[in-house]
C-alpha cells in the first residue's frame, strides 16, 4: 500500500468519526415534538417549558382577556372622545362668546381711549383756562386790593366826616340852643335898658363885658366858641380857657358871628391842651 492510499484511509476513518459525532449529537438533541406540543404545565420538569399547544391556548386565553381589554379601552377611548368632542363643542362655543366678549371689549376699550383722550384734552384745555383764569383773578385780586384801599380810604374819611357832621350837628343843636338863650338874655338887656333910658347904641364899644361860654370845637390852632357878637363879643378880644378851675391858656378872637367865634390860640399863653367842652370867659374871677 503506498502512501495515497494511506492518506485515502486516514480519510475515511476520520470521515467515519465525525459521521459518527454528527449522529450521536443528532440523536442527544432529537426532540418528541409530539410530546414536546402536548406537554402540560404541571408535566414539566423543573427548568422546562410548557408544550406548545398549551401555551397556544394560554395565549388564546390571553389575547381574549387582552381583546376583552382593548374593547373596554376601546369603549373607554370612545366615551372620552365622546366627553372630549362635548368638551370641544363646549369650549368652541366658549371660544366663539368669549371671542364676541373679546371683540366687545375691544369696541369698548377703544371707545374708552377715545373718550380719555378727548378727556385729556378738554382737561389739558380747562388746564390753560384755569391758568388764564388764575392770571385773571390775580389781575382783579390786585385791582380789587386797590380799590378797597381806595375805599378803606373814603370809609375812613366818610367816619371821619360824619363824626365832624355828628359833632357839627351837636354844636348846632347847642348853638341854637345858645341862641334861643341869648336871644332871650337880648329881649331882656333891651327891655333893661330902655327901662333905664338907654340903647344899645349908648353903651362903650370898649368895654369888654363878662361873659362865659364853651369850646364848641379846636382845629389847627384855633378854637369855635358859643360866643358871638349877641354876646358884645368883638374881633381883637381876648378869652381865657379854663377846665374845671384850671387854667388852660389864651385865645384871641379872629372872626365874629351872631351866636358863635373863632379864636386864635396864644402859644406863649399856653398851659395846656385846648379841647372840646373847656371853658372860656372873658374875665378871671379874682
Amino acid at each position: 500500500m503506498n502512501t495515497i492510499g494511506k492518506i485515502f484511509v486516514f480519510g475515511v476513518f476520520v470521515m467515519s468519526l465525525m459521521l459518527m459525532t454528527f449522529a450521536g449529537a443528532i440523536y442527544m438533541s432529537h426532540v418528541n415534538w409530539k410530546d414536546e406540543v402536548e406537554r402540560k404545565r404541571d408535566d414539566c420538569l423543573p427548568g422546562q417549558q410548557p408544550g406548545y399547544a398549551y401555551r397556544i391556548e394560554e395565549a388564546q386565553k390571553e389575547r381574549a382577556q387582552l381583546e376583552a381589554t382593548i374593547t373596554a379601552l376601546q369603549q373607554k377611548v370612545a366615551e372620552s372622545e365622546q366627553a372630549r368632542d362635548q368638551s370641544t363643542a363646549k369650549l368652541q362655543s366658549a371660544l366663539v362668546q368669549k371671542s364676541a366678549e373679546l371683540d366687545e371689549l375691544v369696541a369698548n376699550k377703544d371707545n374708552l381711549q377715545r373718550q380719555t383722550d378727548e378727556a385729556v384734552a378738554e382737561m389739558k384745555r380747562l388746564r390753560e383756562d384755569l391758568a388764564t383764569a388764575d392770571a385773571e383773578v390775580a389781575k382783579l385780586a390786585d385791582q380789587v386790593r386797590q380799590q378797597q384801599v381806595k375805599v378803606d380810604a373814603q370809609v375812613e374819611e366818610s367816619a371821619k366826616i360824619s363824626a365832624n357832621l355828628s359833632q357839627v350837628q351837636s354844636q348846632l343843636v347847642m348853638a341854637e340852643e345858645r341862641k334861643a338863650q341869648l336871644e332871650r338874655q337880648m329881649v331882656n338887656a333891651r327891655r333893661l335898658l330902655e327901662q333905664n333910658g338907654l340903647t344899645v347904641d349908648s353903651l362903650p364899644r370898649d368895654q369888654v363885658p363878662k361873659i362865659e361860654g364853651n369850646v364848641m370845637a379846636v382845629a389847627a390852632g384855633s378854637i369855635q366858641v358859643s360866643l358871638g357878637s349877641d354876646d358884645g363879643l368883638q374881633v381883637g378880644h381876648t378869652l381865657e380857657v379854663y377846665r374845671e378851675g384850671e387854667y388852660i391858656g389864651r385865645a384871641v378872637v379872629r372872626a365874629v358871628k351872631p351866636d358863635q367865634s373863632v379864636a386864635e390860640i396864644m402859644k406863649e399863653y399856653a398851659r395846656g391842651i385846648v379841647q372840646r367842652g373847656d371853658k372860656v370867659t372873658t374875665r378871671l374871677k379874682a
